[in-house]
């Protein structure tokens, strides 16, 4: 089993540190509530940060009244604090605010199970300021402390699937591979689309950030991701295809099964060379490309023509293969001319 102690770990734990440090220096109790909320408001980026402490001022808000009302209508019965506890919960999930629902219960518990003399403003100011500094706290350390960097963390993940899809176009079309390892690749190539799917989601939420340098650039190149990432599941839909329809394919037409695995094989190089070019490591000649896509469309119109006037059940085979490599072409072309659209930027 791999130990790793990424940033985020050692982020998490500088936030816990400093929390305790500014409690002890305020001489504030319960100092591990402040901790607790720390390691709670840790988030993966900074606009996730920003947007989770505005959630936190309105949540701790209705924690806060909630748990006063609590208190006086209901005691702190432990039932009576469950109940209070569940009807915090419905409302925060209610108004949205699904990632404060911790930070809210962690304030309602300490309101309500700390006080046994009753209420005043200085216990409910240093509740408060608990959950303050393990925030605040949380954020200062995201900040400060190895800020990511989102695009590489993201173009990196893209980059690794792409390989992995890369690699089974090249086998699936040729079943070099057996069945056991093809579906475990199958597996890992969805967990990792997957994942940069909802890395791109952070990525997104950085927009608006006022730490981006090169605003410009930063959009063209999360735009670009977008398209990446749309390539790599039309392209994963192809090889899932290519497993299922293959050799029905190859028993239908040996002329089908060439003109599929020549567009298969092409398509493939195409998109590494999309890479290769989003990389500055190849120039792709304009007038060579067009020839090539030109050489490509008329695979596709020949795959077509085969098509016309065959039964059945040859369509069922060949025609959700022969829509999913149009489809993929189609994706790679916008994802080109986006690329040579930044490469034309940075030169101007």
């Amino acid at each position: 089993m791999e130990f790793n102690i990424g940033p985020r770990m050692l982020k998490t734990g500088l936030a816990a540190t400093l929390t305790l440090i500014v409690t002890k220096a305020l001489h504030l109790e319960l100092e591990i509530v402040a901790a607790i909320a720390a390691v709670l408001a840790m988030q993966p980026s900074i606009m996730r940060s920003v947007k989770y402490i505005k959630e936190v001022l309105f949540s701790n808000g209705i924690a806060v009244v909630f748990a006063l009302l609590g208190t006086f209508l209901l005691g702190t019965h432990p039932l009576a604090i469950g109940a209070v506890v569940i009807l915090s919960i419905a409302i925060n999930i209610r108004l949205g605010w699904n990632k404060t629902v911790s930070l809210t219960i962690l304030t309602i518990m300490t309101m309500m199970l700390a006080q046994e003399d009753g209420f005043n403003i200085i216990f409910i100011l240093d509740r408060i300021a608990l959950v303050a500094i393990g925030v605040l706290s949380a954020f200062i350390v995201n900040i400060l402390i190895f800020p990511p960097d989102h695009e590489k963390i993201l173009y990196n993940m893209i980059r690794e699937t792409s390989e992995k899809i890369n690699f089974l176009m090249r086998v699936v079309p040729n079943k070099t591979m057996s069945v056991p390892k093809l579906k475990e690749v199958d597996r890992e190539i969805e967990k990792l689309i997957t994942k940069s799917k909802d890395y791109y989601e952070i990525i997104s939420d950085e927009r608006n950030s006022l730490l981006i340098r090169n605003r410009l650039n930063f959009l063209r190149n999360i735009v670009i991701y977008k398209h990446m990432i749309k390539g790599l599941e039309k392209q994963h839909r192809l090889i899932l295809l290519l497993e299922n329809k293959l050799s029905e394919i190859e028993k239908s037409s040996s002329n089908n099964q060439y003109l599929i695995k020549k567009l298969v094989n092409e398509i493939n190089s195409y998109s590494e060379n999309i890479f290769l070019m989003y990389e500055d490591k190849i120039v792709l000649d304009k007038d060579l490309q067009k020839e090539t896509k030109a050489a490509m469309r008329v695979t596709i119109n020949n795959l077509i023509d085969e098509l016309q006037g065959a039964d059945f059940g040859k369509w069922i085979d060949v025609f959700p293969v022969s829509n999913a490599i149009i489809e993929l072409f189609y994706e790679l072309e916008k994802l080109e001319k986006m690329v040579r659209f930044k490469e034309m930027k940075d030169k101007g």
